[in-house]
């Protein structure tokens, strides 16, 4: 179940490799031996996503009205800081990775956990609604998908759960974040087998508190987002699927309303921290 799926990534390096046939110059001289790696490695990430389609699995703060099915719920622009889409997190992984746009099928307030087998709302990132629903408009299948869920799961105080990794969860109205989790992925991989999938942990979620002071916010289970996040990279491992660390690209508790409206939602400063980390990630600059 661990085993990495295949990435076809060797196939990428070597098309780079058989590209790089000009020697460039800089003013102080020429370039460098080690250079020339970072160079062809940059050129051989890019190369590995440029022209795929990039299908979006989210909810709020992957929103953006006229860019996800017209029953979905919107956040972005009518109720955030971002107001032009280009500043969106996953347009600008789109633009710097040179991929197209299969589906956002992002909702706001959408949670992982619920009806499974809902196929009228998509509300629910484990429903077959919203599993049908990461395919193009007209049918046609990513070639990549990108999972950034959890916030409401934490926020609406669903408990973590105990997913034993192995197991596979019987459908019906899934209560617990990490049995929800391993059912929606268990359908992605099932419905999309060659699509390349990355789960991303969540950004921390954070309030002030009354003398302004930051700090983490936990749900009435005590749990805060690193505790959701540690079932996503358990369940995502568990199912040969890599993580993309969204959690580390910056937004702390102690920042936390520099780069956010309110605790969650990210501003264009805090949209760029994600776009800069899911690019690191993938390899691209």
């Amino acid at each position: 179940m661990g085993k990495k799926r295949n990435r076809g990534f060797a196939a990428s390096v070597m098309l780079a490799l058989g590209l790089w046939s000009a020697v460039f110059l800089m003013g102080c001289g020429e370039v460098t031996d080690e250079e020339k790696v970072v160079e062809r490695e940059e050129e051989a990430s890019s190369l590995s996503f440029a022209g795929k389609t990039l299908t979006v699995c989210g909810d709020s703060i992957s929103t953006f009205t006229g860019y996800i099915p017209d029953n979905y719920s919107k956040f972005y622009p009518e109720m955030g800081e971002i107001t032009d889409v280009e500043d969106t997190w996953w347009m600008q992984v789109l633009e710097r990775t040179g991929m197209e746009l299969c589906r956002n099928a992002s909702y706001s307030g959408s949670t992982v956990s619920g009806p499974s087998q809902d196929d009228a709302d998509g509300r629910y990132a484990c429903g077959d609604r919203r599993i049908a629903d990461l395919a193009g408009e007209t049918g046609e299948k990513p070639d990549v998908i990108l999972i950034l869920m959890g916030a409401n799961d934490l926020l609406l105080d669903i408990p973590l759960g105990n997913y034993d990794g192995v197991s596979r969860i019987e459908e019906g109205n899934i209560q617990t974040f990490s049995e929800a989790y391993a059912l929606m992925l268990d359908k992605i991989i099932e419905e999309y087998p060659q699509a390349d999938i990355y789960c991303c942990t969540m950004i921390e979620i954070g309030r002030l508190d009354d003398e302004g002071n930051g700090y983490a916010y936990r749900n009435a289970h005590g749990a805060a987002a690193k505790d959701y996040n540690a079932w996503i990279r358990a369940v995502a491992e568990a199912k040969g699927v890599p993580t993309v660390d969204v959690y580390g690209c910056g937004i702390t508790y102690e920042n936390i309303m520099d780069y956010t409206s309110e605790g969650t939602h990210p501003n264009t400063a805090g949209a760029k921290l994600i776009a800069d980390k899911v690019c690191e990630e993938l390899g691209v600059e």
